[in-house]
Formats: structure tokens, sequence, C-alpha cells
């Protein structure tokens, strides 16, 4: 669970809105002691493009793709590992600007019956949004928030948003990734590399940031499946170079506001 020193984050398009959340609203995220909270390893937001150029069968194949990995044994396996007590997740849907919902609420996941549980979850979910650009500063923006009050205490934070071209709406993802990064929250990206072969290099340039961020590529949305499932692996378990037991990443993320550089 983490809290805002201002109530919410809520980023336009329009230049006048985004100066005002610069200005007024720096935001410094922390972690806040509750009785209440659930400490996991992970709060982990995955983020699904349904904007217009995302086909039903392309909407069907993500989602699959999304419960699959979370049948996989080597998400098990990584969940099973995850320590304390699992991962805390949560399923955005997002497409243009204004155009995001939380089709999932925050779930607690840390064993075969519980990630079982949330892939059928994911399997049933309905499309609330059909049409719409690609607004995926917005998108960010949107799951930032969610971090606050969420009855979790992370040691880390993580949106993995995933999509199938550059953004095209809104706030772009560089003015809005600055923020999201100084408050200690990593954004890693999965691009679909189908429409546009580039999008992997955009989404590392343009998209992914804070620590240990990466981005995984899919060739098309058959192969979405296979990367999410790697891509899990990697944000729920930490690379063996850089594993860091609990009482140190606690200590990390307690301090990454004041640490992280700003990205540009």
């Amino acid at each position: 669970m983490m809290r805002f020193t201002c109530n919410h984050i809520s980023v336009f398009s329009s230049a006048l809105r985004l100066t005002a959340v610069f200005g007024f609203c720096l935001v410094w995220l922390s972690p806040v002691s509750s009785a209440h909270a659930e400490e996991v390893a992970v709060e982990l937001i995955l983020a699904i493009d349904c904007s217009s150029s995302v086909e039903p069968h392309e909407y069907s194949l993500q989602m699959r793709g999304v419960a699959a990995a979370f049948r996989s044994p080597g998400v098990i396996q990584a969940l099973s590992a995850a320590a304390p007590n699992g991962i805390a997740v949560t399923l955005v849907q997002w497409s243009g600007a204004s155009m995001h919902t939380q089709a999932i609420p925050w779930t607690h996941i840390h064993n075969k019956q519980s990630a079982a549980e949330f892939a059928s979850e994911v399997e049933q979910a309905p499309r609330y949004m059909r049409w719409g650009a690609t607004a995926i500063g917005e998108a960010l923006s949107f799951s930032l928030g969610l971090f606050e009050d969420n009855s979790f205490e992370g040691v880390r934070h993580v949106i993995d948003v995933s999509g199938d071209g550059s953004s095209n709406q809104g706030v772009f993802p560089t003015e809005v990734r600055p923020i999201i990064v100084a408050a200690g929250v990593t954004i890693n990206g999965l691009a679909i590399l189908n429409d546009e072969p580039d999008l992997a290099q955009y989404y590392k340039k343009q998209v992914a940031g804070g620590k240990r961020s990466f981005v995984e590529s899919a060739k098309n949305f058959a192969d979405f499946a296979g990367a999410i499932r790697r891509k899990l692996i990697r944000e729920i378990g930490s690379p063996p170079s850089v594993r860091l037991d609990t009482q140190t990443a606690q200590k990390t993320n307690a301090a990454s506001a004041e640490n992280l550089p700003i990205q540009r």
C-alpha cells in the first residue's frame, strides 16, 4: 500500500493540466504502516491494450496469454518463492485518453491455487473498451493512482504495460515517467511488434523506466503468451546477480524516492 502526498494524480492531455500536476502535485510515494496492510514482494499492475488496433481475437489472445502464464510452472515457482507472501496483482484495460478501467481488483497470489483462481478471473473478464486511440501516458498515470490504499504493502512496485503501438493521444509517456520513477515505481513494457516492428525500441526509450526496468517483445499477438510468461517470471523474481534479501529490498524501496534520478 502506498499513499500520495496529494490525494490523486490525474494527468490530462492539456499542457496546462500537466503543468499543474508537476507544479502542485510533485508526487512522492512512501510505504504507509498499517495493521491492515498485507506485506508482499511486489505490487504489480498489468495494463492491457484495448485500443482500436486490437481486434477481438487479439484481445482474446492477450487475456488467454495472461491466464496461461499464471498457470505455468515457471510463474507458479516464482510466486511460491516470492518473499514475503507472494505478490498482489491487478489488471487494467486502457485505450485512449480518459479511457481506462481497473478490470480486475487487487488480488493476492502466492501459490498454485490462488494463481489458478486469478487466471480464471482473467479469462472471464469482459472487454470494457473496444475502440479508442493509444494513450500510454494516460494509462500510466491512471495506474499510478492504484497503488494508493490498496490494502497491500509491496517491497517493490511495478507497472507492466503492454501494447501494439506507440502513444498517439494524451500526455506523452516521457512526461509522466519522471513522476512515476521518482515515486519508486518501475515501468516495464511488453511491445507487440505485428504493426510496428520498431516498437520495442520506442518502449525502451520512451516508456520503460525505474529500477531494473526492461522491455519484453512479442512478434505478434499469438506470441504474447510466451512473452508475458517470461516477463512475469522476471518481474516476480529478481535476476540472480541483483537478488536482494527482504530486509535490504525494503530499505531500498523506502529510500527510492530520494535516491532515484529523474529521467528525461
